[in-house]
């Protein structure tokens, strides 16, 4: 059965890459708009985190209305098959178009970085294009060792894989990959990360996001500390006519002193305070379907359930 669904998967990518750009991006708003109306469980999600988030108790973070949500919740479903979009277009794409449709901000601060030969965490979140800004990290600016999760289905994994390292990417598979990290920095490789993802108590480090309690991977913060490694956030912003933005912000410094935990501790507050800035630039382009602040907040998401 799987290898029929990947064939048949195939044979839509074929498809997808022979239309002429204007009918494959009008398929993929489409689905967006299908997937809108046939998700009522994820809505909730959505609309739960976004409760929860703005909620008025914080000036940074006013209530939003219903409107605001619902133009929130249909954007979600837009960017998600935006990512599926560009991994098909990227896989066409030249120097030159893939010049054309980014912009980038605070390059000077990777090229200083590069020039003081400093191992290098890229971080980020599910947020805006992340597909483009892989695409357009390892083919203008430089590789990087990119650690991706695995799904249940091995095949399409293989397709994501080999289109990523066609661009100049060295992926590494989540499972075991402390040990690949490790060795790229070594070597004074950079490596990215994103670190947005909900994570348990006993696999990261207690943080304030987006000005909630939540769990968040101390990766990043215990290879900066041990490698001397410099971590660099960046994000990805959606525009106008499917163009981009890749921002640069200031770099996060390694710190090491007597105390390890404390350091960790530090070092993870001052990423989620990065993330949380590049997301309130644009709240609707982070990926508000995942069930982030679970750990802390779980009754959000079962009291949503219930009463729907």
């Amino acid at each position: 059965m799987k290898k029929l669904v990947y064939r048949l998967f195939l044979a839509l990518v074929f498809i997808l890459r022979k239309l002429p750009t204007s009918l494959r991006r009008a398929f993929f708003r489409g689905l967006a708009k299908i997937a809108y109306l046939l998700s009522s469980k994820t809505n909730r999600i959505i609309e739960a985190n976004l409760n929860l988030v703005f909620d008025g108790k914080n000036e940074n973070f006013e209530k939003l209305n219903k409107n605001e949500i619902e133009e929130i919740k249909k954007y979600s479903y837009f960017n998600m098959l935006l990512w599926a979009q560009s991994l098909i277009e990227n896989l066409d794409i030249t120097d030159e178009e893939l010049k054309k449709s980014i912009t980038i901000e605070n390059q000077e601060i990777i090229e200083k970085l590069k020039n003081e030969k400093k191992a290098i965490i890229f971080i980020s979140a599910h947020y805006g294009n992340m597909d483009m800004a892989g695409t357009y990290m390892n083919k203008m600016i430089m590789h990087t060792h990119q650690v991706m999760r695995q799904s249940n289905f091995e095949e399409i994994d293989d397709f994501i894989i080999k289109a990523r390292e066609a661009c100049g990417s060295k992926v590494i598979l989540r499972n075991g990959a402390v040990k690949k990290l490790v060795k790229a920095l070594m070597k004074k490789e950079a490596v990215s990360l994103i670190i947005d993802q909900n994570i348990n108590s006993k696999d990261g480090t207690e943080v304030e996001f987006l000005g909630k309690k939540a769990y968040q991977s101390s990766t990043s913060s215990l290879l900066s500390r041990k490698f001397n490694a410099v971590i660099v956030p960046i994000g990805m912003f959606n525009q106008d006519d499917y163009k981009y933005k890749m921002k640069i912000y200031p770099p996060i410094y390694p710190i090491k002193t007597e105390n390890e935990e404390n350091d960790i501790k530090e070092l993870s507050q001052l990423q989620a305070n990065a993330l949380s800035a590049i997301i309130h630039e644009d709240k609707k382009q982070w990926f508000w379907p995942h069930k982030r602040f679970k750990n802390h907040y779980r009754e959000i998401y079962e009291k949503n359930t219930n009463n729907k």
